[in-house]
């Protein structure tokens, strides 16, 4: 980065103070001052612009996460149901809890469904009180 000024190098002293502040002290030529307030200025509200835009982005990321946190909230009930309502028709048809979660996985990977696995149908039935044993990690 190049300096305007090089000579503000000479003028600029930097002075540490309690608790990691510092004094930054910048010695101007008279005919500057004016110039220099002016740029302080125009960055005090540069800054509160940019604190404004990212006050309104925050509020606007917190509204959409929200709704997709509603929308995934719904699509895991929706996930959870099916499982469920799979669960309890094939069980009533007689088949045992492997061959019904096998079934189910079936079900879900003709339909490409992202969460298709066995493994996440047992875990979802388990959750959903539909029998199973659900055992902490193996330390």
């Amino acid at each position: 980065m190049s300096l305007l000024r090089p000579q503000l190098l000479d003028h600029l002293s930097v002075t540490p103070l309690d608790d990691g502040l510092v004094a930054v002290t910048i010695h101007l030529p008279a005919d500057l001052v004016r110039d220099y307030c002016r740029f302080l200025q125009t960055l005090v509200g540069f800054f509160t612009t940019v604190q404004n835009k990212t006050t309104i982005a925050q509020a606007e990321q917190r509204a959409k996460s929200y709704a997709l946190n509603q929308q995934a909230q719904q699509t895991l009930a929706a996930y959870r149901s099916r499982v469920v309502d799979a669960f309890d028709r094939y069980t009533s048809q007689g088949l045992i809890r492997k061959e019904a979660i096998q079934s189910i996985a079936a079900e879900l990977r003709a339909d490409q469904h992202p969460w298709r696995s066995a493994d996440l149908v047992r875990i979802t039935l388990v959750e959903c009180d539909r029998g199973g044993r659900f055992s902490p990690a193996r330390k």
